[in-house]
């Protein structure tokens, strides 16, 4: 097995289409064809089956493509490290991000890191937090922020570096607008719009109110902010979202408003595998973020 060959078949896979994928790769498409067959000889399987002039995985071909895609990672890894032992200061740093994370938390560590590494890139990775401990686990990233942080186990380091409240957001138009404070109580008979049930934000705020006696009922759903916040201004609905995400960033045709409720928070922290050595550079943004987030 070469390692033209797990190339050739991935951007076959990506394209589904052998001529585009040739003129991707720059070379013949009876080269590729080749390389493609020579693989499923070598491996005793089909990988792909026509459809008309498409080229689809067949069921085998589609695990083969995740652990390829896991192998290639790792080597790229592997040679983006032997290139930042020599000069760790122009690596890449690759770096996990919920999607409910405060926007203005990691341009300010980011900001200040390129103050003393300009030098060095950065690859962001967005996702739920499940998703994201899932691409430590696999190996995808070495290093992410989560929220609410997850306690330290046999595959990650934990390091929490401040909690943050959550804050009922309601349409300017809404009866509790006049107010700056309420309890989660008073919404029991509300319309909410929450993260997927798969976030961690959308387990707290649920948690919370089943500890109050109701359930909430959940109108819309939604990843993006900005979605939940248009929603919400067209009262359609209430949400609740952490401090940091509103600030600046509250609609003008909705309130923000705190709570009496002292369990509607979030820690904010950073995980760190314990599996693999971490790149020269992530080393260099992991020991700077721990210092930047100690002087807080």
């Amino acid at each position: 097995m070469e390692l033209r060959q797990l190339k050739y078949f991935m951007e076959v896979a990506r394209v589904e289409h052998m001529t585009q994928a040739s003129v991707n790769l720059h070379v013949a498409q009876s080269a590729v064809s080749r390389q493609i067959m020579k693989l499923e000889e070598e491996l005793g399987v089909a990988l792909f089956e026509r459809v008309g002039r498409n080229m689809r995985l067949t069921s085998i071909g589609a695990s083969f493509l995740e652990q390829t895609k896991r192998a290639m990672h790792e080597l790229q890894k592997a040679e983006a490290l032997v290139t930042e032992y020599s000069n760790p200061d122009i690596g890449t740093v690759q770096l996990g991000l919920p999607n409910s994370l405060a926007p203005r938390v990691l341009p300010s560590v980011i900001s200040a890191f390129r103050k003393k590494y300009p030098q060095i890139t950065y690859e962001f990775r967005e996702g739920s937090n499940a998703e994201l401990v899932a691409m430590v686990r696999s190996g995808e990233l070495d290093l992410t922020f989560l929220s609410p942080l997850q306690a330290e186990n046999d595959i990650f380091t934990s390091t929490r570096f401040f909690d943050e409240e959550l804050k009922l957001i309601v349409p300017s138009s809404h009866p509790l607008a006049s107010k700056t404070c309420v309890s989660l109580k008073e919404l029991a008979q509300e319309k909410f719009i929450l993260y997927p049930e798969d976030f961690n934000l959308y387990q707290i705020v649920t948690d919370a109110a089943q500890n109050k006696g109701f359930v909430p009922e959940v109108a819309f759903s939604s990843q993006d902010f900005y979605t939940i916040q248009g929603l919400v201004g067209a009262g359609l609905g209430i949400s609740i979202l952490p401090e940091m995400i509103l600030d600046g960033a509250v609609f003008k045709n909705t309130k923000s408003l705190s709570f009496t409720d002292s369990e509607l928070h979030r820690s904010v922290g950073i995980i760190k595998t314990k599996k693999r050595k971490l790149a020269p550079s992530e080393a260099l943004f992991h020991q700077f973020i721990l210092d930047f987030f100690s002087k807080k």
